[in-house]
């Protein structure tokens, strides 16, 4: 990236706002609730549509993506993952991670979904090839005036984001959000995060979890 650019100062603070601190089922109740959800859902149909809206380093999308490829068939399900940071959506795509990262991932996904590093790579794991080409990865600005034409979504994970908003900003960027989720489909948000004050059309189902009206 040119420093000169006009918009390469703009880039350089988004990758240091862009958070990375994060790990695979991070918030284990929401992918238990996600499991839910799948097993109760009719065979058939359109592929069931998930969205991390602030994937960071990609571990919240590939968690998501494993359990998807646990109860759907290949051709069943779809996962966006969107980060306004480059480096971080970088890091996501490659999808190497130090095994610290992994401690919460059951040992079936280990062996399923992860490759182990070996001479230089050793102590890293590596999500596999097959679960990394079904994530999309795009860099997505979810305070933007209007976001990309996305199709809805079954459900989205928006967690740890609207802490770095207040007042009407808040409200717009769930707004914008809530409007690419399907009537009946669920919000998650961090465990320390409420949207009972910003007065949208969901209705609180579990602690940091929102079913759409």
């Amino acid at each position: 990236m040119n420093p000169t650019h006009p918009g390469a100062a703009t880039q350089i603070a988004n990758d240091l706002l862009a958070t990375s601190e994060t790990c695979f089922f991070r918030e284990a109740p929401h992918f238990e609730h996600l499991r839910s959800v799948l097993m109760e859902r009719k065979a058939g149909g359109s592929p069931f549509r998930a969205w991390s809206a602030a994937c960071s380093t990609g571990e919240e999308a590939y968690s998501i993506a494993m359990v998807l490829a646990d109860l759907l068939p290949p051709q069943g399900w779809e996962v966006l993952a969107s980060d306004i940071g480059v480096r971080v959506l970088d890091t996501a795509r490659r999808g190497r991670y130090s095994m610290d990262r992994a401690v919460h991932v059951p040992p079936e996904y280990l062996r399923r979904f992860f490759l182990a590093g070996a001479e230089a790579e050793q102590g890293t794991l590596l999500v596999s090839r097959v679960l990394r080409e079904c994530v999309e990865f795009a860099q997505i600005n979810l305070n933007a005036a209007r976001l990309p034409s996305l199709d809805k979504f079954d459900v989205i994970f928006l967690r740890n984001v609207l802490i770095y908003f207040e007042g009407e900003t808040k409200r717009r960027v769930a707004q914008r959000v809530m409007d690419c989720l399907r009537p009946g489909g669920y919000l998650y948000v961090g465990h320390s995060e409420s949207l009972q004050e910003l007065r949208l059309p969901l209705r609180g189902v579990a602690p940091a979890i929102y079913r759409k009206e």
